[in-house]
């Protein structure tokens, strides 16, 4: 049996099960509200808990797990490039301190066989990648009691793909994505702002008329204008907006004229592609998994061009 370790546990987040257990029950009893009926299709961040904690609690304190059998997380690529091709888990188990969360070895085999664009990755590139880990304890978390048990996971490693690999995904994927026995949870930070993520990009006011990069802090801060950090929260929450709209035309748009650096945009792109593909496919209403914010979060109010900040959003969909 192979099990992916719980490589960022001590580091990212606390690798003891009591210590873990009680800080994830404050950022639980901090969510705005509890689970939502047919909320299945989930967003949220996978930083360090310190940074993205209660943020990512919004997200699986809305989960509707009544039914869940699977847990599909689709995440983006931090360490290696690819293209066309989306990596799924070779592993057995994925390691949390709470308890092992078992990987669905048998559907990852049926999707490898039946369609090209899905590959398994290296134990050394799963244990690398964060994404898929960050959410783990979570999920383990929300359904250690229920009577099914714990639910299987699919990590899915996305990192670049041309309009046909899209397609191709969304058709392999779109038979689960209707059944409600199947959860969909992306892994995406938001905006990565900072000369150190080459992203310096800044609006003096609430549109995309004056959208410019800045080499420098921008005069507008002492003129009344929005601050840089307001300016990525517009930016960041423009996104979340077009996401909600469920077009994935509508948010490739956003992404090609924001250039907002959301580490997920491929996955994001990808499973609005699905949700489309599922109500065009199996008549399913336009307000299907049609998704709503919960939180939205900064690790740091960035005020001049030599700052930096990550941001982290919550969101859910329900499809009822």
């Amino acid at each position: 049996m192979t099990v992916r370790s719980a490589t960022h546990a001590g580091s990212w987040y606390s690798g003891n099960p009591a210590r873990l257990d009680k800080q994830m029950d404050a950022f639980i009893q901090r969510s705005p509200h509890g689970s939502v009926d047919g909320a299945r299709l989930l967003i949220g961040p996978h930083a360090g808990y310190t940074y993205a904690g209660e943020v990512l609690a919004q997200t699986y304190s809305a989960w509707d797990t009544s039914k869940v059998k699977r847990v599909f997380i689709l995440g983006p690529s931090h360490h290696v490039y690819f293209k066309n091709v989306a990596y799924m888990s070779s592993c057995d188990e994925y390691e949390t301190p709470l308890g092992n969360l078992p990987v669905d070895t048998e559907l990852i085999d049926t999707l490898c066989k039946s369609h090209k664009v899905f590959k398994k990755m290296r134990l050394d590139v799963d244990e690398d990648e964060h994404s898929f880990e960050m959410h783990s304890p979570f999920i383990y978390k929300q359904t250690q009691h229920l009577p099914q048990g714990v639910p299987k996971i699919i990590p899915i490693m996305i990192s670049h793909g041309d309009s046909t690999f899209n397609d191709q995904v969304a058709q392999a994927l779109a038979p689960y994505l209707k059944d409600e026995e199947n959860t969909f949870a992306i892994s995406s930070d938001f905006c990565h702002w900072g000369r150190r993520f080459g992203y310096t990009v800044y609006t003096p006011d609430e549109s995309l008329k004056g959208l410019k990069t800045i080499s420098h802090t921008p005069q507008g801060e002492q003129a009344g204008e929005l601050l840089i950090y307001q300016s990525i929260e517009f930016l960041d929450k423009l996104g979340m907006k077009v996401a909600s709209t469920g077009s994935s035309e509508n948010w490739d748009e956003y992404i090609d004229t924001t250039g907002n650096t959301i580490c997920g945009q491929h996955p994001i792109s990808l499973l609005l592609k699905t949700v489309e593909l599922v109500r065009e496919k199996y008549d399913k209403p336009q307000d299907w998994g049609l998704f709503n914010w919960i939180g939205y979060a900064q690790s740091s109010q960035v005020t001049t061009y030599n700052d930096s900040s990550v941001s982290y959003a919550s969101g859910y969909a329900v499809t009822v």
